[in-house]
């Protein structure tokens, strides 16, 4: 599923906090499995895109980038090494094919939106910190900003791809909701509130000042440590499975009432319930909606894809094995 985030929480990751591009599903098996190799590429070249080079440096410190990002000390070695490679490979094709293709039809990146996404991501490093980062990448600010760039250009033309023009009729909503029924079936959730201590005997005198008739939420407000203090305790609704399995007890209680003190790994805690909600199923037309737009994506994914590939069908794209090995 191709998944559109925004232009700072694809790009504030610019210098390789994330090692996949955000916004565009590799269309592996297909572009390396038909990838010319060889070809007479010089050996500081490591691919050519059409008229376009990635150089062997241009891919190695964007690697580098990607990898020293994610905290890893090192790049690996033998096999998982040259997986990664060939996966970061693939990205910069792609990217540079998406580019490329926006160009050609006209998509541009004005100024104030490169100016504008550089303002984004540089909000991420206080004071020097973005200077200091781009420093330790080796990357000049000139080829950081024509890289941003083209990944600018990469994002609008998905996004321009991603279009389905046709019409989705009720009839295919009813049989998607028919054929996904327990999709549509909604598990219990309570809504309760909770004092956590980390002394046991604590939580007993507060059990006490509860039997005496004192708020919950003062009361969490006052002793409790979780963050929900502030709420007075409210954690929100939350169904089976959703927190520790201490916190399940509370499906067994009655709306209003308040637990025994129950130890779990994080200290000595006290529920009231405030809320619940049975199991139920969705009927169809509060369902209505949602399928409508689940099927949409679906169409506009299927009709990216078909795009994407034949937009791989013309394109000339050659890859330096030697170099690529080495």
């Amino acid at each position: 599923m191709v998944m559109l985030e925004s232009v700072k929480g694809k790009f504030s990751d610019f210098f390789g906090k994330n090692l996949f591009w955000a916004g565009v599903i590799l269309f592996a098996a297909g572009l390396w499995g038909c990838q010319p190799f060889g070809g007479g590429l010089p050996d500081h070249i490591l691919a050519r895109v059409n008229e376009e080079q990635i150089t062997v440096d241009e891919f190695d410190r964007e690697l580098k980038e990607a990898v020293l990002g994610q905290g890893k000390k090192g790049e690996g070695e033998g096999e998982g090494l040259l997986s990664l490679k060939r996966a970061y490979l693939e990205q910069m094709i792609e990217r540079k094919l998406l580019a490329q293709e926006a160009r050609r039809v006209g998509i541009r990146v004005s100024p104030e939106e490169l100016s504008q996404a550089i303002l984004e991501i540089k909000r991420d490093y206080p004071d020097k910190g973005f200077d200091e980062r781009l420093g330790l990448k080796g990357t000049s600010l000139e080829e950081w900003k024509n890289r941003l760039e083209e990944k600018l250009l990469a994002e609008k033309m998905v996004r321009s791809a991603l279009q389905y023009p046709g019409e989705i009729g009720e009839n295919e909503a009813l049989e998607y909701f028919e054929t996904h029924r327990p999709s549509f079936r909604l598990g219990p959730k309570v809504r309760a509130r909770q004092i956590v201590v980390a002394d046991g005997e604590e939580a007993i005198q507060i059990q006490k000042r509860l039997k005496k008739g004192e708020r919950f939420e003062k009361i969490a407000q006052e002793t409790s440590l979780g963050p929900e203090k502030v709420r007075g305790g409210d954690l929100g609704f939350f169904g089976p499975g959703e927190k520790p399995v201490e916190f399940d007890r509370v499906f067994r209680m009655e709306v209003g009432t308040i637990s025994e003190v129950i130890k779990s790994p994080y200290g000595y805690h006290i529920f009231k319930l405030e809320e619940k909600v049975e199991a139920r199923d969705v009927p169809f037309p509060e369902a209505k909606r949602g399928i409508l737009q689940e099927l949409k994506r679906q169409k506009e994914e299927e009709e990216y894809q078909r795009w994407l590939k034949d937009l791989r069908k013309k394109a000339v794209v050659k890859v330096n094995a030697k170099a690529f090995r080495s």
